[in-house]
């Protein structure tokens, strides 16, 4: 069973945003959201597992920003990732086995 919902309680595409429920691991759906602060938000989640039926709450903040984007707010202090920690996507090298535990988003 999974229960897909965007902001607002429309039913969403499949790229659908789950938790996982801390006690069974499985899916767990918003329900409804709260933000605290520019860079704090709750959400209430309860897992789809209907042996388990937790209920619970998860705590989303603000860590840093990869790319600082082009609006500028200098009143919201968002720091910035130190460059040497920034992700980079590159292609699969041509003959490399594929990664099970990565998902492709290039064809080989």
């Amino acid at each position: 069973m999974a229960f897909r919902l965007r902001s607002g309680g429309s039913q969403s595409g499949r790229d659908a945003a789950f938790v996982l429920c801390p006690k069974c691991e499985a899916p767990a759906f918003i329900r409804r959201s709260e933000r605290i602060t520019p860079k704090v938000k709750h959400l209430h989640a309860h897992c789809t597992n209907t042996g388990c039926g937790h209920t619970y709450m998860v705590e989303v903040s603000f860590v840093h920003s990869f790319n600082p984007g082009l609006i500028d707010r200098p009143d919201l202090d968002l720091p910035v990732c130190p460059v040497d920690q920034v992700p980079h996507v590159l292609p699969p090298s041509r003959g490399a086995e594929p990664d099970d535990d990565q998902m492709s988003m290039f064809v080989t």
